[in-house]
């Protein structure tokens, strides 16, 4: 089948409508949605086919009444434009012009039979007989503009205009036309998509399906986003059948496949929030749940319940499945297993990213937001080839189509220019919900490329048309779309390699910039992930950190939230918040006041780790003045989640009073961790002297003091034998004597019996 043109174009004859740019941020004003208080009309070709010499023009004319009250039953007239449109400016001014003139010649009129009613739209087919359209063989082919009026008594109430394609067997030069369709999941926060969304988005209706079903083996260049292949992978044999599957056709697809930046991570943000090369993952490694990987059957059919794309690494060995009742057969898989290794080995970072690109050096930053500087970083991070937005570009001569492919200077490789007004057509067609706008759509498409075509008879053209980082409503209109622009005469499908190889000299660069809201928000985000690695120094297993990190900074960059800004911001918001929580998860707990009594003293801190790894620090106390002096650093590693009381020596100097301890961490690399920690320490001096004073007294009193009582002692047993030498002499002498140097060997029978009771003597 071979389409015809027409587009409408539909707006209030009272109302002067602007001029509207064909570029990709503004769809035509025949396709935007129409405004609360007005009536439009729309017109398309019935059947959408070239028009030729002897053939009756069938349109179709939508009128839309949106107003609360009825539009009356008047008159449509169609006409025909006076002139050709031999060019693309001039298609512009006659489908969008600044304001209402001249409709060009009547070929019809024809009265409604029945008003519009409020809030409603009514379709009509007029029908203009083929003598009344006045186009014979003599007239070049080409687009040729329709308009119709909506008249009542005599006033004007509407008008839209549109296009149809006049043919009349001239020989004809096709347009060449590469398409590339960007695949890429709804934004993320983390990363990775998980098992459950992409289980949705890979589903009969899901948005990964959608996107694939309508350009799968058409001559269409893919754009995937790496995110998708490596969600899918990393999930092992808990990967959802439907995802499985989706990658496993992706993978036998025969078109042209190239990668997007992970996540899909907008180019032009890095570059003009401060990178120097371009972001991409350093590792999934901290992702990967080896037990996913293992092949046994029954794993895989049965995944479990708590796996996802997040999962920690496990330090236990891989899972096996306990053993089946007995009797009870083991389950057979049921899904194919997913692209990538699943022999029981977790897949490397490597194999995860892996795939078989065509091309891996094209860039697609968010359109119309590319600046000079970013050039060569593209460049330098590998990325020869840029696809840019037209309005990123100035055409010298405006009448003529150039070529897509442009040299961007020294250092900054190959620019591929996106035909904007084409691309808007396509993009409205494929997401259009209804056959009239989907017709609408489609003659704005045809008309583009026959203009294009009879610029320059003999001479060919090579154009890339790019759909945008969204997805059609059904695949079904994708494909219908995709097919229809193929079965034009006057356009032949291209390939991205041959679109590289067309360059021309009549477009040159046109430095945009990214908003600055936007570019503050990734400088903040890109500024927090250095704080994150300086901090990953101190840590036992880095990458668990930073290569987390690093997706989520990827996630977030992601193209498709630049139009959600306000989700966006709160995003970013959350995101810079968790990751201050992770940069204090090591800090001191000691809070003082702390007594120092004695010149040299062990002062204990204690310090506490809320991650789950081990990390080592180097311990750095400052007094705030002379009172105390500290040695030097202390390094200590502390276990996951616990805490360790570090001792660190100091020296008392002179005088006593307040000193606060300025306490901070820092990395063995020397980076320093959280906010300092101050302890409040009371300097007591002079109390070990004073305690040394009052011990040596004691010692001197407590010896003295025995030597008093030694002095004593002695004194009384020199004057103890002259006491009892006069006492002798004064007694009886048949007393006994109290003591016997050698007592004799017999008994004597007047001693007492030694076991009868101890009694006092007589005298």
């Amino acid at each position: 089948m071979v389409v015809a043109a027409g587009l409408a174009v539909a707006a209030p004859l009272s109302a002067a409508a602007a001029p509207a740019a064909p570029t990709a941020a503004a769809a035509p004003a025949a396709l935007s949605a129409v405004s609360a208080n007005s009536v439009t009309i729309a017109v398309a070709p019935v059947l959408l086919k070239p028009l030729h010499a002897g053939e009756d023009l069938a349109v179709t004319v939508t009128i839309t009444n949106g107003t609360d009250d009825p539009v009356a039953a008047g008159t449509l007239d169609v006409y025909l434009a006076e002139r050709a449109l031999t060019s693309r400016t001039s298609l512009d001014n006659w489908l969008r012009p600044a304001k209402a003139g001249k409709p060009g010649d009547l070929m019809l009129s024809e009265a409604m039979k029945a008003p519009v009613q409020p809030n409603s739209s009514e379709i009509l087919t007029l029908t203009v007989p083929a003598d009344s359209v006045g186009l014979t063989t003599g007239n070049a082919w080409g687009a040729r503009g329709i308009a119709v009026t909506l008249t009542d008594d005599g006033d004007v109430k509407a008008q839209g205009r549109g296009t149809f394609v006049w043919y009349s067997n001239e020989e004809l030069t096709p347009v060449n036309v590469a398409v590339v369709m960007p695949i890429t999941a709804p934004e993320q926060t983390t990363g990775l998509i998980p098992g459950k969304a992409l289980e949705t988005f890979t589903g009969p209706t899901g948005v990964l399906t959608r996107q694939l079903e309508g350009v799968i083996n058409r001559p269409v260049a893919i754009a995937i986003d790496p995110q998708i292949i490596v969600s899918i992978r990393i999930l092992g044999n808990s990967a959802p059948p439907s995802a499985v599957a989706w990658l496993n056709r992706l993978a036998a697809a025969t078109n042209e496949i190239f990668p997007l930046s992970y996540a899909d991570a907008d180019l032009s943000v890095q570059t003009q929030a401060g990178a120097s090369t371009l972001l991409a993952p350093t590792s999934f490694d901290q992702a990967i749940d080896p037990a996913l990987f293992t092949s046994t059957p029954a794993t895989a059919a049965t995944p479990s319940p708590t796996a996802t794309a997040t999962t920690p690494p496990s330090t236990a060995p891989p899972a096996t499945d306990p053993p089946a009742p007995t009797g009870t057969p083991a389950p057979t898989p049921t899904a194919p297993q997913p692209v990538g290794p699943v022999d029981g080995t977790p897949p490397t970072t490597e194999q995860l990213l892996a795939w078989n690109y065509t091309a891996t050096d094209i860039g697609w930053p968010h359109e119309g937001s590319v600046a000079a500087a970013d050039l060569p970083v593209f460049v330098a991070s590998g990325l020869t080839s840029t696809i840019l937005a037209g309005r990123n570009t100035t055409q010298t001569d405006r009448d003529l189509t150039p070529d897509t492919a442009i040299a961007l200077g020294a250092g900054s490789g190959t620019g591929l220019v996106a035909d904007d007004p084409l691309g808007v057509a396509l993009r409205a067609a494929a997401l259009s919900t209804t056959d009239e706008d989907w017709r609408e759509a489609m003659a704005e498409v045809s008309s583009q490329l026959a203009v294009v075509s009879a610029e320059k008879p003999g001479t060919t053209r090579t154009l890339l048309a790019t759909f945008d980082r969204g997805w059609p409503s059904t695949a079904a209109r994708l494909s219908q779309t995709l097919d229809a622009m193929a079965a034009l005469s006057w356009q032949a499908p291209a390939t991205l390699t041959a679109a590289r190889a067309a360059t021309t000299t009549d477009v040159t660069f046109k430095s945009k910039s990214e908003p600055d809201e936007r570019v503050d928000l990734a400088q903040r985000l890109m500024l927090r992930e250095n704080e994150v690695v300086a901090f990953s120094s101190a840590l036992s297993d880095p990458l668990r950190i930073t290569g987390t990190h690093r997706l989520t900074l990827l996630s977030l960059l992601a193209n498709s939230w630049a139009s959600q800004p306000s989700s966006w911001r709160d995003n970013v918001g959350t995101n810079l918040v968790d990751s201050s929580v992770l940069l204090s998860s090591v800090s001191v707990s000691t809070k003082g006041p702390i007594n120092v009594v004695g010149s040299k003293v062990d002062i204990p801190v204690t310090l506490d780790n809320a991650l789950r790894q081990a990390v080592t620090v180097r311990v750095q106390v400052v007094p705030s003045n002379g009172r105390l002096l500290v040695g030097g650093d202390v390094e200590s590693t502390i276990e996951a989640q616990s805490a360790r009381t570090v001792l660190v020596p100091v020296t008392s100097a002179v005088g006593n009073g307040a000193v606060t301890l300025r306490v901070t961490l820092f990395t063995p690399a020397g980076t320093m961790i959280d906010q300092p920690a101050f302890i409040p320490i009371n300097v007591r001096a002079d109390w070990e002297g004073l305690g040394a004073l009052i011990f040596a007294v004691l010692v001197v009193l407590f010896f003295g003091f025995g030597v008093w009582r030694n002095v004593l002692r002695r004194r009384r047993e020199r004057d103890a034998p002259e006491a009892a030498v006069g006492q002798a002499d004064s007694t009886d002498s048949a007393a006994p004597s109290e003591v016997s140097a050698t007592p004799s060997s017999e008994p004597d029978p007047s001693a007492p019996d030694p076991s009868a009771p101890e009694t006092e003597p007589h005298a």
